[in-house]
Order: structure tokens, then sequence, then C-alpha cells
């Protein structure tokens, strides 16, 4: 398949890189406003351009990467769909709840595939703790938790990431969009939403510090999640399914995984730890970079599976829906910080 990519900053870089190492993906076009860095990302033999819509002009791009802030993204995603081109939009969907529908819309209405970029799903440990709970092990699902955080605005280069107008939030719709996703990955679909965002550490306008959350699935099985600007011990994130006769958990970083089950209905406990020491190695002396880049290589292999008719069900990748979902739960948030009552969510489509 070959790709376009829109938005050559950090995050569009690796994504070069991903494509560049995978058989059977070609990266042909670049654009960015920044002509400069639109060359450097592009690879030999691809073109640059300083406006995507040139970009979208190209005949030789199948599917397209938006790698742009958030604000954007609906343009961009908008004019590629009715381009003809599938569309990997990365995290979050968009800045707004409006915005991401007419996203999931267009698509569909084009036949187009879209996805988000929620790679976390691809982690090693994640892959583990999913697997954990599909064998059995820990029993019948129960309840899950999950937190997200770093730093807050020393992790920023630019005041965009932490404004609501560009991103749709603080906290929530930042580090914690990812635990948002990987909540609903295990726990399946969300029916209700109560939570609590405050903003009493940085003071933004209107980009929580710190959100909390609780999530009723449509099983009726709930969640816990916490995203915070505030983590001052430095970023990390874990995920725990607790089932019963067990639990399992991910966690990065660094990578970690471990399971607790019990053998029988009051047997003795069974404990699993996996520490990925190849993992810690790699990014110790090479960065975090180049976990992210092996994510996105699986990523982009499921995209190229749906993409030539593999059913959703088939692949790990998360769908535009799955976005809309994400940005849906913060949002409710949102509004249940103003009311103080729950969101009920309802299926929009």
């Amino acid at each position: 398949m070959n790709f376009g990519l829109i938005g050559a900053g950090g995050i569009g870089r690796i994504r070069a890189q991903a494509l560049a190492q995978l058989p059977g993906c070609r990266l042909v076009a670049v654009a960015d406003a920044d002509p400069e860095r639109a060359r450097a990302a592009a690879p030999p033999g691809a073109t640059s351009f300083a406006r995507y819509q040139e970009l979208l002009e190209s005949c030789d791009v199948e599917a397209v990467v938006v790698s742009t802030p958030p604000a954007s993204h609906e343009e961009i995603t908008l004019a590629a769909v009715a381009a003809g081109k599938h569309v990997l939009c990365e995290k979050p969907l968009s800045n707004s709840l409006d915005a991401c529908r007419r996203m999931v819309e267009a698509a569909r209405r084009a036949n187009r595939v879209l996805t988000t970029g929620f790679n976390h799903r691809y982690f090693p440990a994640v892959k583990f703790l999913k697997q954990t709970l599909s064998s059995g092990r820990i029993g019948t699902l129960d309840h899950v938790r999950a937190f997200a955080g770093h730093t807050g605005l020393s992790e920023f280069q630019a005041p965009w990431m932490y404004s609501k107008n560009a991103i749709g939030g603080g906290a929530l719709m930042d580090v914690g969009i990812h635990i948002i996703d990987l909540v609903r990955y295990i726990l399946g679909d969300v029916r209700e939403v109560y939570g609590v965002a405050t903003t009493g550490v940085w003071n933004l306008d209107r980009s929580e510090d710190n959100g909390f959350a609780l999530l009723r699935g449509v099983s009726g099985r709930v969640a816990t999640l916490h995203a915070t600007w505030t983590e001052w011990k430095g970023y990390r994130f874990f995920v725990e399914a607790y089932g019963d006769r067990g639990m399992a958990r991910a966690y990065y970083a660094p990578m970690f995984a471990m399971a607790i089950y019990l053998d029988k209905p009051g047997g003795r406990r069974q404990r699993e730890f996996h520490f990925y020491p190849e993992i810690i190695l790699r990014e110790k002396f090479r960065g975090w970079q180049t976990t992210t880049t092996l994510a996105f290589q699986e990523e982009f292999q499921d995209f190229v599976k749906l993409a030539q008719g593999a059913g959703s069900g088939a692949v790990s990748l998360a769908d535009g829906f799955a976005g809309f979902r994400a940005v849906e739960i913060a949002n409710a948030v949102y509004e249940s910080t103003r009311t103080g009552l729950p969101v009920r969510l309802a299926d929009p489509f």
C-alpha cells in the first residue's frame, strides 16, 4: 500500500521511519506546512509538498496518515476520504465531538477505512493482559482500573499541546485518551460516565490537570480511570483487569506485565511476571521511539488488512468509532463535572 503522510512533526517522523522499515508499505509523499520539514521526512523517491491538498491529488497515494495538531484533523480527514483515500488519524480523533462524528460519518459514506492511532493496543504488556483475560485464567471479568500521567506543562513543546481549543481538553484528551481507549478495549463499550475534572494545579483555561472517571459498560461491568498532568514521578500508565479468579496488569514505562490467578476456585495463587529486559535496554540506549516504531508497524499491518477487506474482528486496530467514543467519554466527564450527574452515552450512528 502506498501511503502519504500529512504532518512531519515528532510523531509524523516516527510514522515515516516505521513505514520505511515495513515490507509492502511505501511512503510516497509527505506534506507539511514547513517545506523543509516535509523534505526531511520524505524517503528517497518520495514527493514532498507544502500543502496537503496537493498530496491528496496524487494518484499514487492510496492511504493517508494524519499527524497534525487535532484541530486540523477534521478538515484533512474529510478532504482525504472525499479524494478516495483511506485514513489513519492520530489521537485524539479531533478536538470536538461533533467533528469526530462528521469524520466517522464521512468515511462511512465514502466507504473508506478510518482508524485512530491508539498504538498502545500493540504494546507487549497490553497484549499479554488481553490474552490473559481471553484465556480465562483470571476468570470472568469483574472490573477494570486504569491510570496515566506525566508531569504536565514541562512535557509540552508548544502551547497548543495543552490548549482546550487545540486538543479539546486537558489531561483526559492528552495522556488520558489512550487509557480511555484501552479501558473500552478490555471492558467493552461504555454506556454511562460519571466523573470530575479539576484545574487547581496549572490553572489553565478549560484544560484539566486531573480527570477522574467511573465508567459503566454495556455489560454492566465497571471501570475507574485517572488521567493526570501532576504525576511528579514522571510518565507512566497502567491498566488492570480483575476477574473472579485473579487479575492481570499492563504497565509502562518501563514495560511490565503480570498476572495473579487461582489454579482452581479456592486454590493457591499462581503468579506470572514479564519484565521485557530487551525493551528496557533498547529504550535506554535508543529511546522510547523504538517501541513506538514497532507498535506503529503492527498498526500499519492491521490497517492494510482492513483496507483490503478484513473484518474489524480480525485486527486489534482502533477504528474511527473507537476514536469517537474516546472523545465522547472525555467530554462526558466534562459534562458530569458541570452538572454533578452521570452522563448516559447513546449510539450516535
